[in-house]
């Protein structure tokens, strides 16, 4: 939905074609993607690192290099769609750029305290 309010303020427009529902698929195949990088490297993190606190930089410092360089280059692949004569290419290369990069700003900001927050509130549950 955030895709959909950043993409209607920069077109001016209300409107997406039927092949921007695919987005949905995408996102989901490309968001899982940051979070396999984030979750390995959080455990990854478990055997080299030794507090919560320098885990938590690592992880954030090595996953979110790793995968701002995916990120990027999808993004860079779907804006390549402006160069497209086609109109509704063009909409879908934009709207699908802006989903990627806002998924991946969403889940470098939301994922790693969540990962963190699990390894603190969850540790007993797993131990018993």
């Amino acid at each position: 939905p955030f895709s959909y309010v950043v993409f209607a303020s920069l077109t001016g427009t209300t409107r997406l074609n039927l092949t921007s529902l695919l987005s949905l698929y995408l996102v989901v195949g490309l968001g899982s993607d940051v979070v396999f990088v984030y979750v390995d490297l959080w455990r990854e993190a478990k055997q080299a690192q030794g507090d919560d606190v320098s885990r938590f930089l690592w992880t954030c410092k090595q996953a979110g290099k790793a995968s701002l360089a995916t990120t990027a280059t999808t993004c860079v692949s779907f804006f390549a769609n402006l160069m497209s004569v086609l109109k509704p290419l063009r909409e879908f290369g934009v709207f699908m750029g802006l989903c990627v990069v806002l998924v991946w700003l969403m889940l470098a900001c939301v994922l790693p305290p969540l990962c963190l927050l699990d390894e603190r509130c969850c540790r007993r549950c797993r131990s018993s």
